[in-house]
């Protein structure tokens, strides 16, 4: 008896599990398709929205976007939109465009994380978010490979970094990204401010 209390406590003493994962499976019903679904462990105190962003064919050239933190170029064409986000936060963490590219991105940490931080206080250094560079890729990307060079465009051009919660300015991290279309997707892995590689999912996989 004295075993079985014993052993209850150190199951009640375990935390619950926690995880922010994207996954896909490529080709996933008989007339092919594909299921991608995403999970998140954003603060839970934090407002979330799913919203609408309808297309625009009508941008000029000196049009820019104010993303999270920093303004960059507008592109002269985006797609219609449905993304999942952060209310104070410009990027999403996942979202679909009518062009049927979806994608999600989560926080990863590698060995070059320390360049993310300002060398004179240690603070993030604020550049596109991994959830503008999503919202980003979604918006502008016509197939999963389309939005998956587009994010690595904008990853060398503009870098990544910046507080990832509105309460925590000390957060950030790196990201990786999934895109997927009816016929491929593609892992999205990066490094430090600016550093990637990734990999292509076939059908079946």
């Amino acid at each position: 008896m004295l075993s079985a209390s014993t052993s209850k406590q150190h199951h009640l003493a375990i935390p619950p599990p926690r995880s922010c994962d994207t996954f896909v499976f490529v080709g996933a019903t008989s007339s092919s398709g594909t299921l991608f679904g995403k999970n998140s462990d954003r603060p839970s105190d934090e407002n979330h929205e799913v919203i609408r962003i309808p297309s625009c064919v009508q941008y000029d050239k000196c049009d820019s976007v104010e993303c999270t933190f920093i303004s960059i170029p507008q592109a002269q064409e985006t797609l219609d939109c449905i993304l999942s986000k952060p209310c104070w936060m410009w990027g999403c963490e996942m979202g679909a465009n009518s062009f049927g590219v979806v994608g999600g991105n989560e926080a990863v940490s590698t060995l070059l994380a320390d360049e993310l931080l300002s060398p004179d206080d240690g603070s993030p250094t604020k550049r596109l978010l991994g959830m503008d560079l999503l919202r980003l890729s979604l918006e502008r990307g016509k197939s999963s490979k389309h939005a998956l060079d587009i994010c690595i465009e904008l990853l060398e051009e503009y870098g990544q970094g910046g507080p990832c919660c509105k309460e925590d300015s000390d957060w950030t991290y790196e990201n990786s990204f999934l895109f997927a279309d009816a016929k491929e997707a593609y892992v999205l892995e990066t490094a430090g401010i600016s550093h990637w590689a990734w990999e292509r999912i076939n059908a079946g996989e």
